[in-house]
């Protein structure tokens, strides 16, 4: 994700212990400007809610983590973390988070009445975490609030990739291939996904065209049980790939 000023923050994630670090990288040189932040490990008393971790969202200055329910899949708390500062900006233990909306984040916190869970809505400040307005339970205005919703790729001017129609043949696609693209200015990003040349699984080859011309090519995972599909996107004139699922590339269209 990204942040400003011309911050993209990346999640990386411990296969075998399923913990997660954070780093922030310029967007212009690449150069870390947060090395390995390990949420839990700068918050005291938090350890056990920040053990499992994963970027939530984007705003302004601030990236923001969500730790996991314990024994649930879902997402609680929220950590503001200011890249610039390699610091805590502001948490909220007992929120989740909905969504970004024009005047604030919407969050809620879990509860029960009479045996039965429920949920409580609230408006937060997202530079500070303090509560602007509290929504409460009523399904009405939540979903008023919903239809407010600012996505990711609104805030951060992403644009994510598309597949290929169907019968529809990108550039560098082979008939059994599956295929996803990005088009900018003249430019192409094509991603093929197509059967392992060596072994099971599934190979990705990204090319980069100009006016109809190839002029990049890159080998982005060979041999993954799955297609790696959506990995890569543009974000104002550069494009970022994973390649071998472990590094991040970054071409300046």
């Amino acid at each position: 994700m990204f942040a400003e000023p011309d911050i993209v923050v990346c999640e990386n994630r411990v296969r075998d212990t399923g913990r997660s670090f954070y780093s922030c990288l310029s967007g212009v040189n690449g150069k870390e400007v947060l090395c390995s932040y390990v949420p839990g490990e700068h918050e005291d008393g938090l350890a056990g809610l920040w053990y499992m971790t994963g970027l939530e969202t984007t705003r302004d200055k601030l990236f923001y983590v969500h730790g996991y329910e314990k024994g649930s899949p879902e997402h609680k708390g929220v950590l503001a973390v200011d890249p610039l500062r390699a610091a805590k900006a502001w948490i909220r233990p007992e929120a989740s988070f909905v969504a970004n909306l024009p005047d604030g984040m919407l969050v809620y916190a879990s509860g029960s009445f009479a045996g039965f869970p429920e949920k409580s809505y609230y408006l937060l400040d997202g530079t500070c975490g303090e509560v602007i307005d509290v929504v409460g339970r009523d399904p009405q205005k939540v979903n008023r609030l919903r239809s407010q919703v600012l996505s990711d790729e609104t805030l951060q001017g992403v644009v994510l990739p598309s597949s290929a129609e169907p019968g529809k043949m990108m550039q560098g696609q082979r008939p059994e291939e599956l295929a996803e693209y990005i088009e900018h200015d003249g430019r192409l990003a094509v991603v093929t996904h197509g059967a392992a040349k060596k072994g099971k699984g599934y190979d990705a080859v990204f090319r980069l065209y100009r006016n109809g011309r190839k002029i990049y090519q890159d080998i982005m995972a060979l041999g993954t049980t799955v297609p790696c599909m959506n990995y890569f996107l543009l974000q104002g004139v550069t494009l970022y790939y994973i390649r071998n699922m472990t590094e991040l590339v970054a071409l300046r269209l």
